[in-house]
Order: structure tokens, then C-alpha cells, then sequence
């Protein structure tokens, strides 16, 4: 009798659900929406939960610098730390009330903290992933997870799997992820550009809008902002923006 070959890593491969599509590959963005610069950090978070609202069929993520100081994101002291669990709190928190008062969300969403410090940041409602899985399991209805801040691969991994069974979450927002953001598309998208110790304008995005260049004006520069692949994530290449609005900020000091 012929031997039967052994199954192959394809034949494997078969058997798993496929992977998410990269966000390149459904970027469609729609012209004539624009979000602009934000004012403030009250005008950022209403233009966020805007875009949020506007594109809970699939799973979003909402990215922006916690704070204003970049340094005091990525220092590493404690104090730091706190201030940017404190502000992200702050924005999902907004968020969740925003939720629960629309339509598209059966009740008050469920509220993961990654970390011990951003649940706590959050208040006694957070529950942390393990428990959000178990808590979608036993509830009705068309849930909304919110999440907040994950970092490693496994905390992303079991994050994006919530909206899958037996979890089945309804919708799903990622809050300032890190290391592995650009895994979903935008909601919301804001990046502040700086030169000569100064800033000089930003990139953002609003769902369903594109990728855009802003001077630190507000004027819209007429700039193409595409999206750069990395693996199974992409992001905004703001090369060309930093370089456009270095120019124009130094032709106008």
C-alpha cells in the first residue's frame, strides 16, 4: 500500500480563518469629508467620536498623542505613564457616553484596559481582556468594545478576536494602541508635524475621508498622504508632509 504523504503547512493553513484584510486593501476613502486640525483637545475628541460613529460596520482604531508633549509620552517615568492612561481615560470615557447614547450600540459598551494602570486610569467599570471575553459570552445583544491602549502582540491578538465567536462583539474600537497600530483602519487619525522647535501643521483623518495634510494654519496643503504598507499593517506615510510643511513653515519665518 502507498504511503499516504503527511499534510502539508497549506493543508494547515486551510483549516484557520482567514486573516484580516491590511487596511491599504480597503481604503476607499471618501473626498469630500474632512476633519481638519483640531483646535483643542476637546474639538480632537468630538471629531473622533465622530468618526467613530460613522464607521462601527467594521473594527477601528482611533490614533492621536495622548497628550500634547511627545516627550512626556515616551520618557518612560511613572509620572508620565500616569498622565497618558489619565488622558486616554478620558477620551474613552467620553466615548463610551457617546456610545450608549446612539444608536448603533445596544447599551453601554464594554470597557477594556490593557494594562493594570490604564484600568485603573479608566475606573471600576474597565475589566480587563480575559474578562471582556467572558463577559460577551453571557450578554445579549449588539455589544461595543472599546480598547484602550494595547501594546504587545498577544493583548492586539486577543483584542481583534472579541469581535469573533463565542466573544461576538458587535463592534470593536481600539483607543491609542501602540507597536502595532496601523493593524486596523482609522477612524480618527491625528499627527502633529514640528520643525525649527515649532509645529508646523499635521495629518489627520475622519472616517470615511482621506489621509490629510494640514499647515499649522488649519489651510489644507494639496498633498497626497498615501498609506505605506508593513506587513499586515499600514499607516500614513508622512514623509511628504513633513518635508512640505518644513518648507512652508521656513519660507514663512
Amino acid at each position: 500500500m502507498p504511503r499516504v504523504p503527511p499534510p502539508t503547512a497549506n493543508f494547515f493553513a486551510r483549516l484557520l480563518p482567514p486573516p484580516p484584510p491590511n487596511p491599504a486593501d480597503v481604503y476607499q476613502p471618501v473626498l469630500s469629508v474632512s476633519g481638519g486640525l483640531p483646535s483643542s483637545y476637546q474639538d480632537l475628541y468630538d471629531t473622533a467620536v465622530r468618526g467613530v460613529l460613522q464607521s462601527l460596520e467594521t473594527e477601528k482604531a482611533v490614533d492621536f498623542p495622548p497628550i500634547a508633549s511627545v516627550n512626556a509620552r515616551s520618557d518612560g517615568s511613572a509620572a508620565s505613564e500616569q498622565k497618558v492612561h489619565e488622558a486616554n481615560a478620558r477620551f474613552a470615557l467620553q466615548l463610551c457616553g457617546r456610545l450608549a447614547d446612539s444608536s448603533v450600540c445596544d447599551g453601554e459598551p464594554v470597557l477594556v484596559g490593557c494594562s493594570s494602570g490604564a484600568r485603573a486610569a479608566l475606573g471600576g467599570d474597565a475589566l480587563s481582556l480575559r474578562d471582556a471575553k467572558q463577559a460577551l459570552k453571557i450578554c445579549a445583544g449588539d455589544k461595543v468594545v472599546v480598547v484602550v491602549s494595547p501594546v504587545l502582540d498577544e493583548e492586539w491578538d486577543a483584542a481583534t478576536a472579541l469581535v469573533e465567536p463565542p466573544a461576538s462583539a458587535a463592534g470593536l474600537v481600539v483607543v491609542n494602541g501602540q507597536l502595532s497600530n496601523g493593524l486596523l483602519p482609522h477612524a480618527y487619525f491625528y499627527r502633529p508635524m514640528s520643525a525649527f522647535s515649532a509645529v508646523t501643521g499635521g495629518v489627520a483623518r475622519l472616517y470615511p475621508g482621506p489621509y490629510e495634510c494640514f499647515d499649522a494654519s488649519g489651510e489644507r496643503v494639496e498633498l497626497e498622504v498615501p498609506l505605506a504598507r508593513q506587513g499586515a499593517r499600514a499607516l500614513p506615510d508622512t514623509k511628504g508632509a513633513q518635508m512640505a510643511l518644513q518648507e512652508r513653515f521656513g519660507g514663512a519665518r
